[in-house]
């Protein structure tokens, strides 16, 4: 058996890819990104964590997921189960198309300071914004029937 270089299986299959060097998993408060990446090649992550420019986080999981719109004018809209997302800001494109192949960790509103110096290139939310969608009683549902 020689010295053979130790490479997953993942890369011996072509399943690993450069870009996915780039990409990066754990949010870090000094360091901002508009969108965290999954270094998974396929597969969803469970949640997707939503942190806004003071450093609340809520995390929303996937599995609650229905639709994800975008409007390069507009933004990205994303509707959960129980809530609606609408991130606005500029660059959102690769972002959008990672968030529907369920790869996107994080999402991060950045402060206006922090939006002056991301660089014209680079995505940056300017804008997030998380609503509750109203509950309705049982009384509403049944007037809604008719």
């Amino acid at each position: 058996m020689g010295n053979e270089s130790s490479t997953s299986l993942m890369e011996r299959f072509g399943l690993v890819s450069d870009v996915q060097k780039d990409e990066i998993d754990v949010y870090d408060a000094e360091n901002y990104r508009a969108f965290g990446v999954s270094r998974k090649p396929w597969g969803g992550e469970p949640m997707l964590n939503f942190v806004d420019c003071r450093g609340d986080q809520l995390a929303i999981a996937y599995n609650h997921l229905y639709c994800v719109k975008y409007n390069p004018s507009v933004g990205i809209t994303i509707e959960f189960s129980d809530h609606i997302v609408s991130i606005r800001g500029r660059g959102l494109a690769e972002g959008y198309q990672k968030l529907a192949m369920q790869r996107v960790i994080f999402i991060t509103e950045a402060d206006r300071a922090t939006a002056g110096l991301v660089g014209d290139r680079q995505a940056v939310i300017t804008s997030l914004s998380i609503s509750q969608k109203r509950e309705k009683s049982l009384s509403q549902l049944a007037i809604d029937a008719v």
